[in-house]
């Protein structure tokens, strides 16, 4: 396939000029992190538990979406109401498409199965934890809480758009605060092996704490720092994964990567930093 230089003819990188002089070929552009994992989609196939014969519903959310904002399209295709959705029989939770995916590890297309269950408000559920962030963040939510009430609205409507340009002039206002930044909201996920009758398969523990973005000594929190002093039985080293991993957005994180800058540039749409533990 032609590239698209080499269309326009562009010279080669390194080739001389006809002035005799070298061309240098141009940087690269920077990678958008942010953007980049917005546009990620994660692609679903979906029945429904009472229509087991009704072809499948075949779409495909955003890593930053969320599962529930396809409930009214699903009750209409599938002529009853849909509310829950189950990933081998394993009842999800209202997390985002891409935590659940980082969470279960499904082959994709992911195959769900939808039915009736507990109903949720997501809109609400999405800014309750909007606001939990900011306030660890910065020890008080005034950030989120001094928004206007269009702001609040601009802000959960592009989450369901996907529309990140709407979404990042908002969480510009959060993320820059008249303070410095108190702490990272970071929550680790710990999946759990069922054991006993009673155990949940697919469930998972949730580890949150008090991280702050530097150290004593004013030197950047490090992923592996912050990791070791969290769960030091899991990850003794600081500088490389011995024991356990982490993956955020369903790749591996360099242990020596600052929290802040990881929370800045990766953290879902609600403000946190969402990491999966995984043993070696």
């Amino acid at each position: 396939m032609t590239s698209p230089s080499s269309a326009l003819g562009s010279p080669s990188p390194g080739a001389a000029s006809p002035g005799g002089r070298t061309e240098v070929p141009p940087a690269p552009a920077p990678i958008n992190l942010p953007q980049t994992l917005w546009n990620l989609q994660i692609p679903l196939y979906i029945t429904h538990t009472e229509h087991p014969t009704t072809p499948p519903f075949i779409t495909s959310v955003p890593r930053f979406g969320y599962l529930a904002l396809l409930l009214p399209r699903l009750t209409a295709y599938f002529g009853v109401s849909c509310s829950s959705f189950h990933h081998e029989e394993i009842q999800l939770r209202n997390l985002a498409a891409g935590l659940l995916v980082d969470l279960y590890q499904p082959t994709l297309p992911w195959r769900l199965v939808v039915g009736d269950g507990p109903e949720w408000d997501i809109g609400d559920t999405f800014m309750n934890s909007a606001k939990e962030a900011d306030y660890i963040r910065n020890n008080n939510a005034r950030q989120i809480m001094s928004l206007s009430r269009d702001s609040t609205t601009t802000l959960w409507n592009a989450v369901q758009d996907g529309d990140y340009a709407a979404y990042a002039k908002i969480q510009a206002q959060l993320l820059n605060a008249p303070t410095p930044l108190k702490n990272v909201p970071l929550r680790i996920y710990m999946p759990t092996s069922p054991s006993g009758e009673d155990a949940t398969p697919g469930s998972f523990r949730v580890m949150q704490t008090l991280v702050p973005p530097r150290l004593p000594n004013r030197q950047p929190q490090t992923l592996g720092v912050a990791l070791k002093g969290i769960l030091p039985s899991l990850f003794p080293s600081s500088r490389d994964p011995v024991l356990a991993n982490v993956i955020l957005h369903s790749a591996p994180v360099p242990f020596k990567a600052p929290l802040e800058e990881l929370m800045r540039e990766a953290a879902y749409p609600d403000g946190w930093l969402c990491l999966i533990v995984v043993l070696l």
